[in-house]
């Protein structure tokens, strides 16, 4: 297989993860209604029933004198004390003891220190500058206070709820009012506020951030692609310059012009973000009101994450050598000691992949725990074939009698029997086309790159009965009733001139072909070698090849998993320059159609199958963007106007769905054979929620809930490690150690 001929060099990164905190981890409530970090880093939370303290892992109350007490604010000055805003109080602590106690007539929003080092503290209906002897400044604010920005000879802007920005100007100080509809400003509401260093004021509001420039220039995210649209709540900035901006429907990350977003429930606990706070080494704290979220980045390497993820998947998704998903019994709690391994339609193809991943690793690495993990999952692919009974037919799944969905799903494809241990069990039929992928692509992989001299017997044997039994029964699977299964079906006749197969003509074709490779490249019979040659040439194979992947609007990509596994090592085993031509423009007319997707596994085998350009960047970008977080959470993006929507798909009757996908943080776990395309997923509550609150409906009830995921699945780690071990071994990646 030919490499690429540049190796694309990775160093490590800021790989981001988060912690959810609420009243069962200390705090004195769930809904949050300040926060701030200390001079030392330590964050302080403020709730609607008192105030807490964290230490790293959990929070505890922080006593203030009053009880249950609705904390409005929190400040630290430059000496490190404590001022906590408690109603119409501003209480002072030095970290002992309260110094001292101010009264004021409203409840206190903000304290700010401006560049010339004057003290500023803003109520809700009165604005302060403290002197050496008391206040050099007490002016009344017009409307209720909100916010507050200062900058240095005096420039002061208070942000109001519902009464628009107010600039303090004059030698009789007085409000200057900035108002929707007679300035640039989006709102009147104006929620928080932020002077940059030169001078230029942000302005968060529930219409979305404006930056005006202190006379008559107004910039919006109409103008400025890289300015939210949203509902902001509250506003932060990082010692880099990037912004965070809390919403009603998440956190909005601002970095080099471009905007991320953060939402509900992977990222947030609600979402509902009602405030960001920063502390000094970069860890991005957002409140809601159901607990806060706690961002922190850590530098990692591709190959740290993916031991990191392997690891998960060893200790949670490994069931009798087969590594599939787990279910959760509860709400993201993940633990060997609550939740199940069900049986899966797919155990072959999912253990395979993840299996053929191993064997990458292997070749990489030597490391003989890797290949001890290989082993155990190879021999449990195996089983599936010698379970059944049934020469060369292999089952969907195996489950044992103490298996908690034993004696569940469709009877009459459920076979009871006992396996060589003499263990009752029981195994799936109806085995499709998608399961003879995953044994075929594991074996060859496992052959060529782990295998002993037993195994490579083992393995021949086994690949000789599931191919013989194939080519015996007119190139179908036949189960135990007699029947050949639905989807198995590689019959030349009916491939080629029965168009209720039109749309697996192609892909069909190719698996044939691949098998036969396979099969010949492993037990060196010739028989499957004339076959390959028959059926390239007089079954008009290699025709059919030629354009295999009928293009269907991206909806469909079960098919297109299988075609990029099997294209992989068609070309490898396929020595004929013409029939690799031959088989080079189909790849290159289905990598084309799915290019869009950014799927980084499609793009590695086209690089290391072809040579060409394939965006590598977006490769990468995928591995580092990936979650380390594998638990299918809901999920709500449709309320974004940021989002391209292809409307095609409802003439199918079928959700509409995005034009490209979104990043991988910001959308569904998704294996290679799912939907990247999709925006939401069982988050059907959230958006009804926020269609209540929206002034703009139509851009808030678009298509929720196109899922089901609620936080109770963790997915393995194939859609990382397989990815990142086929581009290392094929020399289209190289990872810093």
């Amino acid at each position: 297989m030919k490499q690429y001929r540049t190796v694309i060099k990775t160093n490590k990164f800021p790989q981001l993860t988060r912690r959810v905190f609420t009243t069962a981890d200390g705090l004195k409530s769930d809904n949050v209604t300040a926060m701030r970090f200390d001079n030392n880093g330590v964050l302080f939370v403020g709730t609607d029933k008192g105030l807490a303290r964290f230490d790293g892992k959990k929070f505890s109350p922080v006593a203030i004198g009053v009880k249950d007490a609705a904390v409005s604010m929190v400040y630290f000055n430059a000496e490190n004390h404590m001022f906590v805003g408690v109603g119409n109080s501003m209480l002072e602590f030095d970290g002992k003891k309260k110094l001292s106690e101010k009264k004021f007539s409203s409840k206190l929003v903000d304290i700010e220190v401006d560049l010339d080092g004057a003290t500023w503290i803003l109520t809700e209906s009165v604005l302060y500058k403290l002197g050496e002897n008391g206040y050099d400044i007490e002016i009344g604010v017009p409307g209720r206070g909100s916010c507050l920005a200062v900058y240095k000879n005096n420039k002061v802007y208070v942000g109001t709820a519902g009464g628009g920005l107010h600039a303090l100007v004059g030698k009789r100080w007085h409000w200057s009012e900035l108002m929707e509809g007679v300035t640039g400003i989006l709102s009147n509401t104006v929620t928080c506020l932020y002077m940059d260093p030169v001078g230029s004021i942000w302005v968060g509001t529930d219409k979305g951030v404006c930056v005006y420039d202190d006379n008559s220039y107004w910039l919006d995210h109409s103008k400025i692609v890289g300015l939210p649209d949203a509902h902001i709540t509250g506003m932060a900035i990082a010692e880099n310059g990037d912004k965070y901006f809390s919403t009603t429907t998440g956190l909005i990350h601002q970095h080099n012009g471009r905007l991320s977003y953060y939402g509900y429930k992977r990222w947030l606990p609600s979402p509902n973000a009602t405030g960001v706070a920063i502390s000094p080494d970069g860890s991005v704290c957002v409140s809601t009101d159901k607990g806060i979220s706690l961002f922190e980045t850590r530098m990692i390497s591709l190959r740290e994450k993916a031991n990191e993820l392997r690891a998960q998947t060893e200790k949670y998704n490994v069931r009798h050598g087969y590594v599939i998903d787990r279910d959760l019994e509860h709400e993201g709690v993940i633990s060997t000691d609550e939740g199940n391994i069900l049986a899966s339609d797919n155990e072959g193809l999912w253990t395979g992949l993840y299996t053929a991943a191993l064997c990458f690793e292997y070749a990489c690495t030597k490391d003989p725990e890797v290949r001890k993990d290989a082993h155990r999952s190879l021999l449990a692919m195996i089983k599936l074939t010698e379970i059944t009974g049934i020469e060369g037919f292999f089952a969907r799944a195996i489950r044992y009698s103490d298996a908690v969905d034993y004696g569940t799903g469709a009877r009459h494809e459920w076979h009871v029997t006992k396996d060589a241990e003499g263990r009752e069990c029981e195994w799936l039929g109806e085995t499709s086309s998608d399961e003879v992928v995953g044994h075929f692509y594991c074996y060859a992989n496992y052959f060529d790159l782990v295998a002993d001299d037993e195994e490579k017997k083992l393995i021949a044997e086994t690949v000789k009965k599931i191919l013989d039994h194939i080519i015996d029964n007119n190139f179908h699977l036949v189960d135990s009733d007699g029947l050949p299964t639905t989807w198995a079906n590689w019959d030349p006749d009916l491939l080629n001139n029965d168009h209720k197969w039109i749309y697996e003509k192609g892909t069909n074709s190719l698996q044939m072909l691949t098998f036969l490779k396979i099969g010949y490249h492993i037990t060196g019979d010739e028989k499957y070698e004339k076959l390959f040659v028959e059926f390239a040439g007089k079954k008009h194979f290699a025709m059919n090849l030629m354009q295999y992947k009928i293009p269907d609007g991206h909806l469909l990509h079960i098919d297109d998993n299988h075609d990029f596994l099997m294209i992989s090592l068609l070309m490898k085993y396929t020595d004929d320059p013409n029939l690799r031509s031959i088989f080079a423009m189909g790849l290159t007319h289905h990598w084309e159609d799915e290019k869009v997707e950014r799927n980084a596994f499609f793009n590695f085998v086209y690089g290391a199958v072809t040579g060409e350009w394939y965006n590598a960047d977006d490769c990468i970008d995928e591995l580092m963007d990936m979650p380390m977080d594998q638990v299918m959470w809901p999920l709500y993006n449709s309320y974004r106007k940021d989002l391209k929507w292809d409307m095609s798909p409802a003439e199918l009757g079928m959700p509409p769905q995005l034009y490209e996908p979104l990043p991988a943080h910001e959308r569904r776990i998704t294996s290679n054979d799912s939907n990247r395309f999709t925006v939401d997923s069982g988050a059907e509550d959230v958006a009804q929620e926020i269609f209540k609150k929206s002034d703009e409906p139509t851009a808030y009830t678009m298509f929720p809930g196109t899922g089901d995921d609620k936080g109770l699945v963790l997915k393995t780690c194939i859609n990382f490690t397989h990815p990142y071990w086929y581009a290392r071994y094929y020399g289209l990646i190289e990872d810093c150690e």
